[in-house]
Parts: structure tokens; C-alpha cells; sequence
């Protein structure tokens, strides 16, 4: 799959001990988003204003927030070190499609 021009902008993060940072998009939602199926692993780079691009893994998930609606996140699968600074995005590289990394 060849890198779609939409980024993933990040409204907000959450750690997630053991699992890694939860990362929650901000509208507009990404367009790829929406038609992979949950737990597709990607390959995605993490841009943070004044660092240079970090490569990392991440899956597909849902998160169900009482009264919203369900909503599509992403689960990185390390933690960047650092909070996610206001006006950082994620860039799809790719799909991964060896189930095991």
C-alpha cells in the first residue's frame, strides 16, 4: 500500500501500561482510517514539531468513550519517550502483512 496523503493528526494520547500509547485522531479523520479492519498492524512514522521522524509500529483499535460514539484509534506499540506535543501527526507508511514483527 503506498502512503495515502491524508495524515492521522492527534487530538489526544493515553499510555497504556504494557500495551503501549493509545493515539486518538482529530477530525478531519484520515480516510484510510475507516477501511482497514481493526488490528491491521502498520508501519507509521510519528512527526513531532522540532524532532526529526520516528518509526514505529502500530495497530488499528476501537475505543468506546460513554455517551460518544465508538471510535477508531491507533495503539503504537512503544512508547515515543516523551509526551505527544500539540501539532504532532502520524504518516502511514505501510500495511504490515507478516502478523508477527
Amino acid at each position: 500500500m503506498t502512503a495515502p496523503a491524508s495524515p492521522f493528526n492527534i487530538s489526544t494520547s493515553l499510555r497504556v501500561p504494557g500495551l503501549g500509547v493509545l493515539v486518538l485522531p482529530a477530525a478531519p479523520l484520515p480516510s484510510w482510517l475507516g477501511t482497514l479492519p481493526l488490528q491491521t498492524t502498520l508501519a507509521i512514522q510519528l512527526r513531532r514539531p522540532g524532532q526529526p521522524p520516528l518509526a514505529l509500529y502500530a495497530t488499528i483499535e476501537e475505543v468506546t468513550h460513554a455517551p460518544h460514539k465508538p471510535t477508531r484509534a491507533l495503539l503504537l506499540d512503544a512508547d515515543p519517550g516523551s509526551e505527544l506535543p500539540e501539532g504532532s501527526w502520524l504518516i502511514l507508511e505501510s500495511v504490515v502483512e507478516n502478523e508477527f514483527l
